[in-house]
């Protein structure tokens, strides 16, 4: 295989493949097996311009290596020789930390307890041996011409061991393991939130046996068994694929946004989605094997992607360390006090700053869990707080999440009864609201709706279409039956009009091109919706909307009663992504709240995407945030904390600056005692650090109170 190296930067290479030698299967084997490697901390590969950008961390991976590896891939039979060629090169695989966050607490525990009962005599020898690793974190840094963190911590310690100061260097050590502790502590504990709020999502699935189709629990399927996957449906096993046809979303996998076709003989991986159509897959792996990997990738992804405010703060203390070493040398020079000096590195702005903001992002993710709401990661959470605009979608956002079946009206001599079995039987393979509601009212009619059809074919935002016992069955909404399909519905007419004034949604049933009858969906506001408008206007949002493929009577009529900024009706899922770009050209920060999968557009197109809690499985993945209460009120608390965090951050900020300048004048203006050393130092190097923990404690606090 040719590969062409277009650019070597310090932490970057992209490198270029023949875009006809590169299909999807091989993106993602080349995705999967070197985002693993340690030390890589990006892998996006693009098949169709052959495109393969890896960022890593030059001490722990080299170029070199991805090199070698992408050179073996010229033959399908020399996959293995390039996962050989990965361990040979001493690449060391990515773990899950398996470590529970509650092992950490006793971890520490034990390291206080060695601390105080050591030998008195020995305490020089552990203090010079908890400070090799941060004095080879610091040589590292020094051999890349890199004045960071690293490098500061290490001289900090250096400078106090230096004096015989032994007692300075561990406290020193003590201090910074602390803060370790803490940030793995914290993010430890939102990893384990994260994956068991994820790990629920499995719910069930359809297999397929001889005797039909089934439902079962996710738990339930073994390796052999075959699967139906449907249009939106997220992929929960890794299998092949033994027919149809379908177009899925391999974003987890690849970063390529545009589908794959997978057909017969395709290889699925679970955490992808099916966009389109419908396949019957044998499981391979489940379980720990594969939901499990998807769920650290995703957890480790979402952390790696730091906000804005994130970026500028360490940005910041970046800039800031340079700034340390100069105050400890023009200290040395203008006093003579090597002593002086030695405190000024120990008092630097960059630790609260890059272990605190972390953590109170982590904190909230933590959080919001417990009261509802899951931000997938810092980005979510800080792009809410700028959000001035919300777009709604109307069934199951700001109406209930269960509709109900107000009235069957029947045409061209069609039974009621007929008409429910008929449009139970096709609605019970998809998870959005109103399916429920018409599976639902079949359930407490009694009619039995068995399997009397063939290959279900879903087309978003419009309806179904099947062959049922032989005949060509369509059920949706009033575009796709009346214009796509061409069907007249002249003789609905007058129901129709009742209903629009009545607020009722309405599905439409055909077969063979005549009208069956159509089903009056009764879809209640939410008790809540009212008020939770009122809060989020109050809590800065100046624009709401209501964008949905509704009738626009019933858009009006919500409009009115909810007081919104305005609404429009009977759009498809283009149309909307198409108005919610509108609103972004403006300048407007817009957050889409959505809960189908035909809402999955519009969240890709907002700044913040936002899913129902019984949303679909692609609208809860493609969204930034998810609500995991059936109420709107997690929406709310979700802006308040977003706002809290990003105050708190900026807070934080200012006071570790503050603090730590006051710190470094203290010092300087500490008169030196008789044998050249400053009684402050020490003094100032505890409030230096005991301020990085306090600010780091307090970005951890809850940012609502029960």
């Amino acid at each position: 295989m040719r590969i062409a190296v277009v650019h070597v930067l310090p932490g970057r290479v992209r490198f270029r493949i023949n875009p006809d030698t590169l299909d999807n299967a091989l993106s993602a084997f080349i995705g999967r097996e070197l985002s693993v490697l340690e030390g890589v901390k990006s892998v996006a590969v693009n098949p169709r311009t052959g495109s393969i950008l890896i960022l890593y961390r030059q001490d722990m991976v080299k170029a070199a290596l991805f090199l070698a590896f992408l050179q073996n891939l010229d033959h399908p039979d020399k996959i293995a020789e390039s996962n050989h060629l990965l361990t040979k090169a001493g690449a060391k695989q990515k773990q899950p930390d398996s470590k529970p966050a509650s092992s950490l607490v006793w971890s520490y525990i034990g390291y206080q307890l060695f601390r105080l009962f050591r030998p008195p005599f020995l305490k020089p020898l552990f203090t010079i041996l908890g400070a090799l690793p941060y004095f080879r974190a610091g040589l590292t840094s020094l051999a890349n011409f890199r004045m960071d963190v690293p490098l500061l911590d290490a001289s900090a310690i250096a400078a106090s061991l230096s004096q015989g100061n032994s007692n300075s260097a561990s406290t020193l050590l003590m201090l910074l393991k602390t803060g370790q502790y803490l940030e793995a502590w914290a993010k430890q504990r939102s990893k384990e939130n994260l994956a068991a709020e994820l790990s629920l999502a499995a719910g069930t699935v359809w297999i397929k046996r001889e005797d039909g189709e089934f439902e079962i629990p996710y738990s339930d399927i073994n390796p052999g068994d075959h699967i139906v996957l449907r249009s939106g449906a997220v992929v929960l096993v890794d299998g092949k694929v033994l027919d149809g046809l379908a177009l899925v979303n391999e974003a987890t996998l690849t970063g390529e946004p545009l589908g794959t076709e997978k057909r017969k003989g395709s290889v699925m991986y679970a955490g992808t989605i099916i966009e389109e159509g419908e396949v019957i897959v044998e499981v391979n792996k489940k379980g720990a094997d594969t939901r499990y990997e998807h769920i650290v990738s995703l957890v480790m992804e979402n952390e790696e992607a730091k906000a804005e405010t994130q970026i500028k703060a360490f940005k910041i203390a970046d800039r800031a360390v340079p700034l340390s070493f100069a105050a400890a040398f023009l200290t040395w020079i203008t006093t003579g006090n090597f002593g002086k000096a030695a405190s000024i590195l120990s008092i630097d702005y960059s630790c609260a700053i890059k272990l605190s903001i972390p953590l109170a992002f982590l904190a909230a993710i933590r959080e919001g869990l417990s009261k509802g709401v899951f931000f997938k990661g810092s980005g979510p959470v800080e792009a809410l707080a700028d959000v001035d605009t919300i777009v709604f979608d109307k069934t199951g956002t700001l109406t209930k999440a269960m509709p109900m079946v107000e009235t069957i009206i029947p045409y061209h001599g069609n039974s009621e009864r007929e008409i429910l079995k008929i449009s139970a039987c096709l609605e019970e393979h998809f998870p959005h609201p109103v399916a429920k509601a018409i599976v639902s009212e079949a359930l407490s009619r009694n009619v039995q709706h068995r399997e009397e059809h063939s290959t279900v074919k879903y087309i978003a935002a419009h309806g179904i279409a099947t062959e049922y016992q032989g005949k060509h069955t369509v059920i949706g909404s009033r575009h796709f039956i009346g214009e796509d399909e061409g069907i007249d519905l002249s003789i609905a007419a007058k129901d129709e009009l009742k209903a629009a004034k009545q607020g009722f949604s309405i599905l439409y049933l055909a077969q063979e091109h005549a009208l069956m009858g159509i089903v009056l969906i009764k879809d209640t506001l939410r008790e809540e919706a009212a008020e939770v408008v009122a809060m989020l206007r109050g809590l800065g949002i100046k624009r709401m909307y209501l964008f949905s493929g509704d009738n626009k009577k019933t858009i009006e009529r919500i409009v009115k009663a909810l007081s919104l900024d305005g609404g429009q009706g009977e759009l498809l899922p283009e149309d909307k992504a198409k108005l919610v770009h509108e609103l972004t050209a403006k300048g407007y920060k817009v957050a889409f709240v959505g809960d189908g999968m035909n809402d999955s557009p519009a969240m890709s197109a907002a700044d913040v995407g936002i899913s129902m809690k019984d949303g679909s499985d692609m609208a809860r993945e493609v969204a930034s945030i998810s609500l995991n209460d059936s109420s709107l009120y997690p929406l709310v608390i979700a802006r308040i904390m977003s706002e809290r965090v990003i105050k708190r951050i900026r807070n934080t900020i200012h006071a570790a600056i503050t603090l730590n300048t006051v710190f470094m004048v203290l010092d300087l203006l500490e008169p030196v005692n008789k044998i050249g050393n400053s009684g402050g130092s020490s003094r100032s190097v505890w409030l230096h650090n005991m301020t990085t923990i306090i600010l780091s404690l307090s970005a951890m606090r809850p940012l609502i109170k029960d």
